[in-house]
């Protein structure tokens, strides 16, 4: 694709989530408008996080707003040990305890830039909300593939739910808060060499 400068090619699989920002971004600076720099794809998928930052040996903390196009989500380990049958345990795990890193509460532990304690609080979502799960992890050797399945609703997930902090809506003012499934890329295969699909609700095969 020439509009990518070779970095996506046809044939040549590429991670969907890198692909996906890359295209969002794209689109939004094709068509934003001079007026007020938004686009039909800020309008669509932008959200807003608030970011807490606590470092060690510092008492301060940074607090900071910064827009989102897609909640990136921690998938726990996977197990290290094979069940009795000598198969390798496939977890599971709710949505519902994913989207806690969004509470506003849940501390996550990062090291880059620098060692920090992060509290992430959804404080605006989009009309359309974008889910990416943290499935693949390079170490010194090889490409690893956490295999844990997600299980989630696919009508009426009422994302107050999961997230109390979700701040409600003034006087006049259009706030999504419950969603419908509307399509999901799922991965199969080994993480060099695998291939990914694409499944989409269409109005006709609603339940």
């Amino acid at each position: 694709m020439k509009a990518s400068k070779k970095r996506f090619r046809i044939g040549q699989q590429s991670d969907p989530v890198e692909f996906m920002s890359w295209l969002l971004n794209t689109l939004h600076m094709d068509l934003r408008t001079s007026k007020d720099a938004s686009s039909i794809i800020h309008q669509c998928f932008q959200g807003e996080l608030e970011v807490v930052r606590e470092y060690q040996g510092n008492e301060n903390k940074e607090i900071s707003r910064m827009p989102f196009l897609m909640l990136g989500l921690d998938l726990p380990p996977p197990p290290l040990f094979k069940d009795v049958m000598e198969k390798n345990i496939i977890p599971q795990v709710a949505l519902f305890d994913l989207l806690k890193k969004f509470d506003g509460e849940t501390v996550t532990e990062v090291v880059r830039p620098k060692l920090a304690r992060m509290r992430y609080r959804v404080t605006k979502s989009p009309p359309y909300l974008m889910f990416h799960m943290v499935r693949f992890k390079k170490n010194n050797f090889f490409k690893e593939k956490n295999p844990t399945l997600v299980n989630f609703p696919v009508k009426d997930m009422e994302l107050r739910d999961y997230i109390p902090s979700l701040p409600t809506a003034v006087e006049g003012e259009k706030v999504s808060s419950k969603y419908n499934l509307i399509a999901n890329i799922v991965h199969d295969g080994k993480p060099e060499d695998g291939y990914f699909r694409v499944f989409v609700q269409r109005k006709s095969q609603e339940l």
